[in-house]
């Protein structure tokens, strides 16, 4: 329902419905003060270096809400590419960024059906529902261990290759959302609209500036920026000439780019990856991620940094891009004298660099796969590194 007009009542703001509108279609004055207030939260996000999270602190007070957020999500499938959340806990976005359960959520199918602008509940009010007998095996072990008890949400706006949900998931104990706390939520829903477009137009205009592009093109490497919706803000001439003629590797057109790979199977892996640093430069996590595109003989490996400005905000992520040959010897001397390691690691580490998985070493060396990764862990150890993938990395930049 798009509500278009209001109309004063003695007792409140009363939503035309018809004829046999019920009587809980009245908002009160103290409801308006709150939804005035909330309208209000939202608009002073854009000028906030916290993002949403005023917004999400008043959304989550009126409501009595769990958790929830802004997500930005893929079509087909569907996979969470960036979001803003609250209420969840730590590690819970990247865990879901990593996972196949947005495909398996009901509430995102649901949400992703409606009309734009157009707010719902799972429980539709009903008390007598259980919502756990609405979700799928997948996602019900997951609500009941949260307490689960209803589900409001919409469908943002949706575009040519991504969409975007707000949702607000609501504990058991408070009830279901009654339907006076949907008609104020669908109030709300213009304004969370404007505010999430006016949002990306904000990024945008950050990220794409001539100065950041001269920057790039001076750098002599293929180099990425992404915005914090995980779009391609920057590329520079290096990088549009790898992926000019690159048999998997591409950027969409329009005016929301973004990065994608022919093959479904490494898509999946890059859109996470992306997801995940962009996610981290919110969260000031510094960890780099490393995918190999692996098929074929000239193969590219993507290493992600997350980007941060002066203040430590997040800006979104940095890739570069490095082009190497699978059937090209890797100067195993070097590999040593750089890295510090035995003849056994130097191998590990140069099949690692080609995009094998500590298994895949173990079946090819002949090796335990324990062995494996004791040579892996001797390897971090020695060049202070944390994560394979931080490992990964240094290795093509050093030698690819």
């Amino acid at each position: 329902m798009d509500p278009k007009e209001t109309t004063p009542g003695g007792e409140g703001f009363v939503l035309p419905r018809g004829p046999e509108a019920p009587d809980d279609s009245a908002i009160s004055e103290r409801d308006f003060i709150g939804y005035s207030q909330l309208v209000a939260s939202l608009y002073r996000c854009l000028n906030d270096n916290s993002g949403f999270q005023p917004f999400f602190d008043a959304f989550q007070s009126h409501f009595r809400c769990l958790q929830g957020g802004i997500l930005g999500l893929t079509l087909a499938p569907i996979r969470m590419m960036y979001g803003w959340t609250f209420g969840y806990p730590e590690g819970f976005e990247q865990w879901f960024i990593n996972s196949d359960l947005p495909r398996q959520d009901e509430a995102l199918r649901t949400f992703t059906t409606l009309p734009p602008r157009h707010f719902d509940s799972l429980v539709g009010g009903d008390a007598s529902v259980d919502i756990l007998d609405l979700l799928t095996e997948d996602t019900r072990a997951w609500a009941a261990e949260a307490g689960l008890g209803d589900s409001a949400g919409m469908l943002v706006t949706r575009g040519r290759d991504a969409q975007i949900v707000f949702l607000a998931n609501r504990h058991r104990s408070e009830g279901p959302y009654s339907r006076q706390e949907i008609l104020q939520m669908n109030l709300l829903a213009p304004h969370i609209e404007n505010t999430i477009n006016l949002h990306h137009k904000l990024y945008h205009s950050r990220a794409d500036n001539s100065s950041l592009s001269a920057a790039l093109d001076l750098v002599g490497k293929p180099m990425l920026v992404f915005n914090e919706l995980a779009q391609v803000a920057q590329l520079n001439a290096s990088a549009r000439e790898v992926l000019q003629d690159h048999p998997r590797l591409f950027v969409t057109d329009g005016p929301a780019p973004v990065l994608r790979s022919r093959h479904a199977g490494f898509n999946e892996e890059l859109m996470a990856a992306i997801a995940t640093s962009v996610f981290n430069a919110r969260m000031n996590v510094h960890d780099t991620i490393t995918l190999v595109d692996g098929s074929g003989d000239e193969r590219v490996a993507l290493c992600f940094t997350p980007l941060q400005d002066d203040g430590g905000h997040g800006q979104g992520a940095l890739a570069e891009l490095v082009c190497f040959s699978s059937s090209r010897a890797i100067d195993e001397d070097r590999l040593r004298a750089l890295f510090d390691c035995t003849v056994a690691e130097s191998r590990t580490a140069a099949l690692l660099m080609r995009g094998l998985t500590p298994d895949q070493i173990a079946e090819t060396e002949s090796l335990s796969i324990h062995t494996v990764r004791q040579y892996i862990k001797s390897l971090l150890s020695k060049n202070g590194y944390r994560r394979q993938t931080e490992l990964v990395a240094a290795l093509v930049r050093a030698l690819g």
